[in-house]
């Protein structure tokens, strides 16, 4: 009895964390951009760029990319989105005058940010009336006039990147750093967790600009086992299980196909 009371502490602790053997992903939303900052949704459109507060988050999120975790980083993957990409040059840039090269990164298509179609370009308060609040209320089920469903898309894709982006990682040792977007940065960490669509709208998986979580994925597992936040601010780790308690919609996605 008095040796299974020992063990508990032990096995709580392994749930509590990532086992050493977890491939460590890190999730970067780029930084603050015109559009942001004007209320205008961005998407797709390649047309928005960093404002000085966004370059500011961005040297934030290089200084503790370069303190912290550039040593671990063996792989780098980036949005071919501009606002992504000036993200990242900021975070290389801190890394190299720390005396770290970061190795290249590459851009992947299916990293851009989800797509809105006519509503790109627009400010978020001229919507109200075609269609916003209806997005706002019920993404998974939303289609726009023109037929296309966003969020599924996005969901597809954000699954899509998981299974290239792991596969591009399988072959060596050393965290990967993955610097995208917001909404889709949502997607992949619910998805990576076994969450749903529905998990979009909760606010546990909100990226605010610069923000960075690392995903903890265990050696032929079928999914994530662990996530935290890591920067503007670092959270403990949270199990997959737990988001079953915490989080709507989970359902135990399976990436092993």
């Amino acid at each position: 009895m008095r040796a299974r009371a020992l063990l508990l502490p032990l096995a709580m602790t392994r749930a509590l964390q990532p086992s050493p053997a977890a491939h460590r992903f890190l999730l970067a939303r780029h930084g603050e951009t015109n559009f942001n900052a004007e209320g205008r949704i961005q998407g797709t459109l390649d047309a928005s760029m960093l404002t000085n507060r966004g370059h500011q988050q961005a040297k934030g999120l290089g200084a503790y990319v370069a303190e912290n975790e550039a040593e671990r980083i063996a792989h780098v993957w980036v949005s071919p989105m501009r606002r992504a990409r000036q993200t990242l040059e900021a975070v290389e840039a801190a890394c190299a005058a720390a005396g770290i090269a970061l190795p290249a990164a590459t851009a992947r298509d299916d990293l851009r940010e989800i797509e809105l179609h006519h509503w790109e370009g627009r400010l978020k308060t001229d919507l109200m009336n075609d269609g916003w609040a209806e997005w706002k209320k019920d993404p998974a089920a939303y289609v726009m006039p023109n037929g296309a469903r966003p969020l599924p898309d996005l969901w597809e894709r954000a699954v899509g990147n998981w299974v290239a982006i792991r596969d591009g990682s399988a072959t060596a040792a050393g965290a990967t750093l993955v610097v995208s977007h917001g909404a889709l940065g949502r997607c992949m960490v619910a998805a990576a967790l076994g969450g749903s669509m529905d998990t979009f709208k909760s606010p546990r998986y909100a990226f605010d600009n610069c923000e960075c979580v690392e995903v903890a994925w265990e050696p032929g597992a079928p999914a994530a086992s662990h996530w935290r936040r890591l920067h503007t601010e670092k959270t403990p780790w949270e199990s997959a299980a737990a988001q079953k308690r915490a989080a709507p919609g989970y359902v135990g996605s399976d990436f092993a196909a």
